[in-house]
């Protein structure tokens, strides 16, 4: 036991901290680029572009057609108009029963023609964003349930943090960039106050995510165990009712009618996110609306309509404990986010990845003694730390070069941008261990900042829309990608000429020291 609750408090934020550090930052640098999760979609497909916003009509009518010539004895279909940043173009998909023989699919559509968009296959942000909650190369569920004790040991190290630091507002004023150690702990201190509020949100509500997880049997308890009664209650709240074909063959309504009816029943200025239709075809079959959210709290429900009249069937009003989740759901996920609050989580996220990073170092630098050479094990951290920290935003840049080097026809070529993406995190580690004993951070920062500048330049030379390009067509995306990686790399070559001039400094005692004694 420690001397007093405080000094317990700081053991409990050290350890919980330091034990999950490592992947806590994983999380966080793909969990944060998954609020960029469309545009790096768009990026790692230069062939489209986005699709200029239409009628309602007029995407569902092409979508419709497409899904009736290749889909038409599927269960259920789903549409997502282009009419949003997470919808860039038409997409439809369909899905069979699940003892069926067929396969599912999944295709973006040209609403012009009626045909595919063709694009090369490529695994996208949301890969890299189903990564801080999926992990990757893991059976499935298991690493939803290790995020899950991960992100209960990030909300004990904050809660024990505030209460480590007695003079909060102090630590967050203080910043001693000549001090060595201490310039860790002040980076560390600010970076995780300043982003306090919305480190407690993301990772409270992560838990919330997780929560039928962790505490699985207070809610089955109440059925007597009966799961199967309970998932269709929560179907119902949800307004995933059961919906039984009839075996009867009957004509969709048509999409000028449904069109009308929707825009007639949403809210004035919502946007439809995705249409799902149950039981196309049939004489009982159902379509519902769910509508893009325009803030945390969802104000439009779910909307029911008639498959065959397209007349509007129900509203399905949500329980208070489930809207109550919803609200964490939608502050987590921030899919509601205008520009200017995107960028606000964006920032948030970079802060808390910083926390992290420079927690990490604090750690090792604070047990380095100048007169003693490194421990194996303060070098096994500082290799764990230099892989991690500097190693995935190199292997994200090797993921997004991979994009653009991969041969288009290869096959599992999403796959293999991951596998590329982990390939050169681990040699990454592997160079860290080389340098381990001989500046370390100095190369692989420099590293680093070859990657960040080879993106833009591969780019430029592997499609037709590198910055010159993009810069005079308004292309927004592509110009605002080029240009913060060259920023990036940048700050990255800066940061690599402050630790080359540090290491300078710290060897021109040792030589004049050295020539003293050869003069002796």
């Amino acid at each position: 036991m420690k001397k007093d609750f405080r000094h317990s408090m700081i053991w409990l934020h050290t350890w919980a901290g330091l034990v999950f550090c490592w992947l806590l930052y994983f999380m966080f640098v793909t969990g944060t680029l998954g609020y960029l999760d469309s545009e790096l979609d768009s990026w790692m497909k230069p062939e489209l572009s986005a699709a200029e916003e239409v009628s309602l009509e007029t995407d569902l009518s092409a979508a419709v057609t497409y899904l009736q010539a290749h889909a038409a004895d599927a269960e259920r279909w789903f549409i997502s108009p282009a009419n949003h940043r997470d919808n860039p173009q038409l997409r439809v998909s369909w899905r069979y029963p699940r003892d069926s023989e067929k396969s599912n699919g999944r295709e973006l559509i040209n609403r012009d023609t009626g045909e595919e968009l063709h694009h090369r296959e490529t695994a996208g942000g949301q890969t890299l964003y189903r990564m801080h909650y999926r992990l990757h190369y893991l059976p499935s569920g298991w690493g939803f349930r290790l995020v899950g004790i991960f992100t209960l040991a990030m909300f004990i190290a904050l809660l024990t943090g505030v209460v480590a630091h007695r003079k909060l507002f102090k630590d967050f004023f203080s910043f001693r960039p000549q001090k060595g150690k201490t310039a860790w702990l002040d980076m560390h201190n600010l970076s995780s106050i300043a982003s306090l509020p919305f480190q407690l949100m993301i990772t409270y509500s992560g838990l919330i995510f997780a929560i039928s997880t962790w505490m699985p049997f207070v809610g089955v308890a109440a059925y007597d165990f009966d799961v199967k009664s309970l998932r269709a209650d929560i179907n119902e709240m949800r307004g995933r009712s059961s919906v039984k074909a009839a075996g009867e063959s009957a004509n969709l309504v048509g999409m000028d009618i449904l069109s009308q009816n929707i825009e007639a029943s949403i809210n004035d200025g919502a946007l439809v996110r995705f249409i799902e239709i149950k039981n196309p075809n049939d004489r009982n079959a159902k379509i519902f609306v769910n509508p893009h959210l325009s803030g945390p709290v969802q104000e439009q429900n779910k909307l029911q309509f008639d498959g065959r009249s397209g007349k509007l069937e129900s509203s399905k009003e949500q329980s208070g404990a489930l809207q109550t989740r919803n609200v964490f759901i939608n502050l987590h996920e921030g899919l509601f986010a205008g520009p200017a609050l995107r960028l606000l989580y964006i920032l948030s996220g970079i802060l808390g990845t910083l926390m992290v990073a420079t927690g990490a170092i604090y750690y090792a630098q604070k047990r380095k003694r100048p007169t003693h050479a490194l421990s194996k094990q303060q070098m096994l951290v500082n290799i764990v730390n230099g892989g991690t920290i500097i190693g995935l935003p190199i292997s994200i840049c090797i993921f997004m070069i991979s994009n653009r080097l991969l041969a288009i026809e290869l096959d599992q070529r999403a796959d293999w941008e991951v596998h590329s993406m982990f390939l050169a995190w681990l040699a990454s580690f592997v160079l860290a261990a080389f340098w381990v004993k001989d500046a370390m951070w100095k190369k692989l920062t420099l590293v680093l900042s070859i990657a960040l500048f080879t993106v833009p330049i591969v780019n430029f030379f592997s499609t037709n829309r590198g910055l010159g390009q993009s810069s005079w067509q308004n292309d927004t995306l592509f110009v605002a990608t080029d240009v913060v990686m060259l920023s990036m790399a940048a700050i990255s070559l800066l940061l690599w000429a402050i630790l080359s001039k540090k290491e300078q400094r710290q060897q021109s005692p040792i030589r004049s020291s050295n020539a003293h004694s050869a003069v002796a």
